[in-house]
């Protein structure tokens, strides 16, 4: 019993196991570039990290909350480096000066140190494309308590809007994380992103027709990068070959066609091949359009139908991380919470990998926020639970009753 008991523990608690997969060549690395800690004496970088790490994870909604908590365990965050104990308007100040540029290089840094270990293959699409290839980018919004970025859509009634953040996201279809993102107010169009998106030569970028602009798929079919999407329902096109559709019976056409657009007041074209597709279960009607000419039609319907990854990767940061309660009404603020809750998304999901998918994904997060000080090896446990319950149960326990003793 007593070897199964020391197999289980760890001679740190579990946010110091976590924060231990953070190695301090990267974090330097972001501090010297971002230039993060100029200026600064009271609250350096890592303590402003440690305590937005601490409450995105335990889904703390007020400062006066974080740095009551933490002054509690301070002991047990001595392990990961926490050199003072935050003050509510010291920590108030760091969120809205600190740049939050310095939490951005330090996901990226942290994403290229572990994207070996993430790169796995998640989705079949057909065998002709390796899923490394693909890259899926979509938007998602959140939606803030005032008006501190323009949100989207009308304004209200009385005249006021909540402010948002939209958050342009690329991830590699074998990793499952973010390898981009670009966050701009709520009411930014989704092209102006086409612009800052980087595709590598050979890559396939899959999106929603919501960022169709005919230059930048002109553009891309000449440098040898390649798309799938869906076609607009308003869109101008000339047909100029019918495809052979056999043997796939649920692919209604496959057509090489001729799009129009302006650029610079010249008008252009660029060929493209569009494919009608039926939805066998919905009898939805699909059309996608895309430059990969030498493809088959299922392959590329498969890749498009594999773009709703993206769409579970946003559902899983929102509702494992805390993004409803900000604890600054600054931008830079908000940015720098929103990067931490990124950062620990990675960080569970490189777990969840390496645990091969053994625990859900929510259920761990909510159990390691629940026990945060425990001393138990976080993935030992998450791996062996079965077995860490069976010697828990041969502990002997006895039974006490109590007696109560009257005085005459």
């Amino acid at each position: 019993m007593k070897q199964v008991s020391k197999k289980f523990l760890s001679g740190q608690p579990i946010i110091a196991q976590l924060i231990s997969l953070i190695p301090n060549t990267v974090f330097d690395k972001a501090l010297s570039e971002t230039q993060a800690d100029r200026y600064y004496k009271q609250m350096k970088a890592r303590d402003h990290f440690i305590c937005l790490f601490y409450a995105v994870l335990t889904r703390n909604s007020s400062l006066r909350e974080v740095c009551k908590n933490i002054t509690l365990i301070a002991r047990k965050l001595i392990y990961v480096g926490l050199k003072r104990l935050p003050s509510r308007s010291t920590l108030s100040d760091a969120n809205r000066k600190r740049d939050s540029r310095f939490f951005a290089a330090l996901y990226m840094g942290l994403y290229l140190h572990y994207q070996t270990s993430l790169k796995k293959q998640l989705l079949e699409i057909g065998g002709e494309v390796d899923p490394s290839a693909v890259e899926v980018f979509d938007s998602t919004t959140i939606t803030l308590f005032k008006d501190i970025l323009k949100g989207a859509g009308r304004n209200a009634i009385d005249g006021k809007k909540k402010g948002g953040i939209k958050a342009f996201t690329k991830m590699n279809l074998a990793e499952g994380v973010p390898d981009f993102i670009c966050l701009k107010a709520a009411s930014t169009n989704e092209n102006t992103f086409l612009k800052v998106l980087r595709l590598p030569e050979g890559g396939i970028a899959v999106f929603d027709k919501g960022f169709n602009k005919y230059r930048c798929f002109d553009q891309w079919t000449e440098h040898n990068r390649f798309f799938v999407t869906r076609l607009k329902e308003n869109a101008h096109y000339e047909i100029l070959e019918e495809n052979n559709i056999e043997p796939f019976p649920d692919v209604l056409k496959d057509q090489h066609i001729l799009l129009k657009y302006r650029y610079k007041s010249v008008s252009r074209t660029v060929t493209l091949r569009l494919i009608t597709y039926r939805d066998p279960v919905s009898g939805e009607i699909l059309r996608f359009l895309t430059n990969m000419m030498g493809h088959t039609a299922m392959t590329i319907t498969l890749i498009y139908k594999n773009r709703w990854v993206i769409e579970v990767l946003f559902k899983q940061i929102k509702q494992n991380f805390e993004l409803k309660y900000f604890l600054s009404d600054s931008e830079n603020g908000i940015k720098s919470q929103i990067w931490v809750a990124l950062i620990l998304n990675l960080l569970f999901t490189l777990i969840h990998r390496r645990l091969r998918e053994a625990e859900d994904f929510s259920t761990m997060v909510m159990v390691v926020a629940k026990n945060l000080c425990s001393y138990v090896n976080l993935q030992l446990f998450l791996t062996h639970t079965a077995e860490y319950c069976r010697a828990w149960y041969k502990k002997e326990v006895k039974k006490v009753q109590m007696e109560i003793q009257y005085s005459g």
